[in-house]
């Protein structure tokens, strides 16, 4: 969980936009105090102040206006399991994830994310959902997320760059605004305007997750040039 904090750290500290922009080793991020075990304090996202935006068109509005850069929504998945968490089967993923990424790549045609993603953003409010994710979505096995992240396989030259803006983790948490942030970041990435934070395109897809509640709400939109 440690080397989610120090990944996604070291990519808040060359976004501007982030709310912490300091790196971590992995010696500090392991030594912070406990908030509630086993989460220490480098485990837990921020609830920052923050806002995004969105313009959201038609094919044929987009036609019209002669927009010569838009980036497409290809798939949508949306998804939701009981908020009694003492009636889910399984404590170490989120169902809603799991179908509202089904859905998507359904939509989007994609049947190997690994292979037809290039970035990813996923909703890391803890540095354990964040490996959860990996699985949910099905980057890795199940039981295979912290051998995905030990490796190497979520940052830049891994199979999927995830959160390379630091994510919800350090980039921070605006809540309402999280989602629309990933958007964003997700279109600067397609577009190759993410700077020294770009990852290289090959297919020309990313992946944004949502969730909300305690994780009974689920959203996932693949995006594409």
């Amino acid at each position: 969980m440690a080397l989610v904090a120090v990944k996604n750290h070291r990519n808040a500290a060359r976004n501007p936009k982030a709310h912490f922009q300091k790196e971590v080793t992995l010696e500090e991020a392991l030594a912070s105090s406990y908030v509630a075990y086993p989460l220490r304090l480098f485990d837990c996202s921020p609830i920052s102040d923050g806002a995004a935006a969105a313009i959201l068109a038609s094919e044929k509005k987009i036609k019209e206006l002669g927009v010569d850069n838009p980036i497409w929504i290809s798939g949508v998945g949306y998804s939701s399991d009981t908020a009694n968490l003492s009636r889910r089967e399984d404590y170490g993923g989120l169902r809603a994830t799991v179908n509202a990424s089904r859905m998507a790549y359904r939509m989007a045609g994609i049947d190997n994310p690994l292979k037809q993603l290039d970035i990813a953003t996923v909703h890391d409010c803890f540095t354990i959902a964040e490996i959860m994710a990996y699985e949910d979505l099905g980057f890795c096995r199940k039981g295979e997320g912290g051998m995905f992240i030990e490796e190497g396989e979520s940052d830049f030259g891994g199979s999927v760059p995830v959160n390379t803006f630091g994510g919800l983790k350090a980039k921070g948490h605006p809540l309402g605004a999280t989602g629309v942030a990933m958007v964003y970041e997700v279109v600067k990435q397609l577009r190759g305007e993410a700077g020294s934070l770009q990852v290289d395109l090959k297919n020309y897809r990313g992946l944004t997750h949502n969730i909300g509640g305690t994780g009974h709400f689920g959203w996932v939109f693949v995006f594409e040039v």
